[in-house]
């Protein structure tokens, strides 16, 4: 079988029901260890699919080993798709690779993820909060830093909006755009304030006014019309 096959056969089973899906899982197991590191990457997004099923823990262990591949593409769509299992050995796993993982785009998705699970798990919000600002004492990398401040914001440090507005000036147009898509969950929680309303407004209508990143600017003003 070619890359080429390969990746359309894993296209087709992300599109297939979940009973369809186990049946697929030993291709995908394969698939997992391929020598193409583009194969590895696809097969890593189709295993964020088997939560609550029998192969479960069986895509938990293959995530973990593709954590530890060379390529931080790989990596990075390991640590994606690993947050969709919301168990405590994923939570202790991820906080191995936050602080072993040298790739700061590959760690700001670590960090994500851990904070997507510890929103299912965690019964103690000042924990996490004390664990986000142990890692922004170190942290220097921009989007590792928005995804901890969006993680405190989501477990009720409401203070740090101004410090997520703030990057909206940031010359990287990608940190621009991620500010742009922790706007958009902040305001899918339904108990933001008109407060934090105005203060996004203000942000985003001086934002459009000397954008020049189309895909920014046309985020920007999709979120201006929901406002």
């Amino acid at each position: 079988m070619t890359d080429e096959e390969k990746l359309t056969l894993i296209q087709k089973y992300e599109e297939l029901s979940e009973k369809f899906k186990e049946e697929c899982f030993e291709d995908l197991k394969r698939f997992a260890f391929d020598k193409d590191d583009t194969v590895k990457v696809f097969t890593a997004s189709t295993l964020s699919r088997f939560a609550n099923t029998t192969k479960q823990q069986d895509a938990i262990e293959i995530l973990l080993q593709l954590c530890h591949e060379e390529n931080e593409l790989i990596r990075t769509e390991a640590y994606d798709a690993i947050g969709c299992y919301c168990e405590k050995s994923v939570v202790k796993s991820l906080e191995k690779a936050i602080l072993s993982e040298k790739d700061g785009l590959a760690r700001s998705y670590a960090i994500d993820s851990w904070i997507y699970i510890q929103q299912y798990l965690c019964t103690n919000g000042a924990e996490v909060i004390g664990y986000l600002n142990a890692i922004l004492e170190k942290e220097s990398n921009n989007n590792c830093i928005l995804n901890c401040l969006y993680g405190k914001y989501s477990f009720g440090e409401k203070n740090v909006l101004n410090e997520i507005l703030n990057y909206i000036k940031n010359t990287d147009y990608h940190i621009r755009y991620s500010v742009l898509a922790i706007i958009q969950l902040i305001l899918e929680d339904e108990n933001y304030t008109e407060e934090c309303k105005r203060k996004i407004k203000i942000t985003l209508t001086e934002l459009l006014k000397k954008e020049k990143i189309n895909p920014v600017k046309e985020q920007a003003e999709e979120i201006m019309r929901w406002l």
